[in-house]
């Protein structure tokens, strides 16, 4: 069976070839046509019989809800004459019957229950007959929305509820907490309708719409955690929780200036070459193998950045090996390394699979020069290893020359002494986008992590050992995948290996000075 419900493929509709994206392209040796190729048409409907006798066409029939209509229709292949259908093993589900002339199968469905498996007939005017068994399930209402992107000081917000299978009008309700103020739950749709649709009620917290969002301009930074009920026609109801995280305004604006050391912002004509904006031609970064445009947009970002399977043939390196500013050598008191992560969920890939099996996304590569071949000097990664919850939290590899000079895993999981705060707002537990740093500083040997803006963890000598940044390498800077050697367009890229990050990053940062909490 087909499904097609792709969103954004990444790839472009060609003809006589495969062109690789490659600015200029070249088209790959094999697969590319030889001859001529006249007219393309693309058809909503079958023109040209798949059948040399009667058959009814196989498909997949969408989910049913309670007291919303629904309607199919049914279609045939090689069929002579007019057709006429009938149930002969099994029953629709309740509220839904199948025309005999037309083939569809319409009503409003009554009642949830187990998928509704039954067998239809066809036959055509000379007596022909074909069968097919297919299965209708009436669905329970789901409310889809499991987290909300962050909103940012002084910059609009808009944020949508998404349902299922529930019946309008929906009522929703804000039954515990309070929104940030300068953001308000509105209908969805253009502004002015909106305005008109919204019940008024004095408390601002209920409203009897069919969709709702967020909208609004946030005034001050914080965190608002939210309890929300939606209820249908029915009187079905769900409830989620969910926390509305209003972040400064700064850690939307990362841009160079006097203190910036590298930045990567991965804006550009192309996702091929990622200039360093300090000019630094041995920093550029470029495929690991070859590859594509995979920027995308993300709610919560407004630009697009590369999003990654978790498999490790999509990554980026420098083209330049043992880059002292990209290790912090010119940091002389203190630096802060910084960026903006989205993780993919619990399952690389989005639960794809690779030789029938599903990778699980434990542990994430974001950048940093220490990879497989353990030549390098740091890493920054996402790591969910003793967590107590799945999420996950931002962590540090630092390697010094000298084994007695390592520092690993310096994150909350693996040493909770050093957890400022609640260890539940130390982890990524959703798939938003979300800002992390580390900083560092010499004088006081103090290593510091935070989370949108939030210090979430901090320690000193970890181990009783200071940092020593004394390694000399040849290994690449990397994002998002731990190279197995040195990558570029292929070579030591990380196929399926450890490590590799599933996901968006977007911008990152190198500073020689701390910039956050002081």
């Amino acid at each position: 069976m087909v499904v097609n419900d792709a969103v954004d493929v990444g790839v472009p509709f060609v003809v006589g070839g495969f062109p690789h994206s490659q600015d200029p392209p070249f088209h790959l040796k094999w697969g590319t046509f030889e001859g001529q190729i006249d007219e393309l048409r693309i058809s909503s409907v079958i023109r040209y019989p798949l059948a040399d006798a009667l058959a009814i066409i196989r498909q997949k029939l969408p989910e049913g809800s309670v007291n919303i209509p629904y309607n199919v229709e049914l279609g045939t292949d090689a069929a002579s004459g007019d057709v006429t259908w009938k149930i002969v093993d099994g029953r629709l589900p309740r509220g839904l019957t199948l025309g005999s002339k037309d083939g569809r199968i319409h009503g409003t469905p009554t009642a949830t229950g187990t998928p509704g498996a039954f067998t239809i007939e066809a036959r055509d005017a000379s007596g022909a007959t074909s069968s097919h068994r297919f299965v209708i399930t009436v669905a329970s209402g789901e409310l889809l929305t499991e987290s909300l992107p962050p909103a940012v000081v002084g910059e609009p917000y808009l944020a949508a509820f998404s349902t299922r299978h529930l019946a309008a009008p929906l009522n929703w309700e804000i039954l515990k907490g309070k929104l940030p103020e300068g953001i308000e739950l509105k209908a969805a749709g253009r502004r002015d309708s909106a305005k008109a649709s919204v019940s008024p009620n004095s408390d601002g917290r209920r409203r009897s719409v069919s969709r709702i969002v967020l909208r609004g301009t946030p005034r001050v930074v914080g965190r608002a955690p939210l309890t929300l009920r939606v209820t249908d026609a029915n009187g079905e109801s769900r409830m989620r929780n969910v926390v509305l995280r209003v972040l400064p305004r700064e850690l939307i604006a990362i841009k160079s200036d006097r203190h910036t050391v590298a930045l990567f912002d991965w804006q550009g004509p192309n996702g091929k070459l990622i200039p360093d904006r300090l000019g630094n031609v041995a920093h550029t970064l470029t495929w690991t193998n070859m590859g594509g445009d995979r920027r995308v947009q993300w709610p919560g970002r407004r630009k697009r950045f590369p999003q990654f399977t978790g498999h490790g043939e999509h990554g980026f390196a420098t083209a330049g090996k043992g880059l002292a500013k990209l290790d912090f050598k010119t940091c002389r008191r203190e630096w802060t390394l910084e960026a903006w992560v989205r993780r993919g969920g619990p399952l690389q890939a989005f639960g794809g699979t690779v030789n029938k099996k599903q990778n699980p996304f434990h542990f994430g590569h974001v950048c940093g020069t220490y990879d497989r071949t353990k030549r390098g000097v740091w890493e920054l990664y996402l790591s969910d290893a003793k967590s107590m919850d799945g999420s996950m939290a931002p962590g540090i590899h630092f390697f010094g020359a000298e084994k007695d000079q390592s520092l690993e895993n310096l994150d909350p999981w693996h040493r909770p002494q050093g957890l400022v705060g609640r260890r539940a707002d130390a982890g990524i537990g959703d798939t938003e986008w979300h800002h992390v740093a580390w900083q560092y500083n010499y004088a006081e040997d103090l290593h510091e992590l935070f989370l949108d803006g939030r210090l979430i963890w901090k320690m000193a000598s970890p181990d009783g050992r200071k940092l020593v940044n004394n390694r000399k390498h040849d290994a690449q800077f990397s994002v998002s995948t731990r190279l197995t050697g040195y990558s570029r367009y292929g070579g030591g890229f990380n196929y399926l290996g450890e490590g590799n990050f599933f996901g968006q990053i977007g911008e990152i940062r190198i500073s020689n000075v701390r910039r956050y909490g002081r």
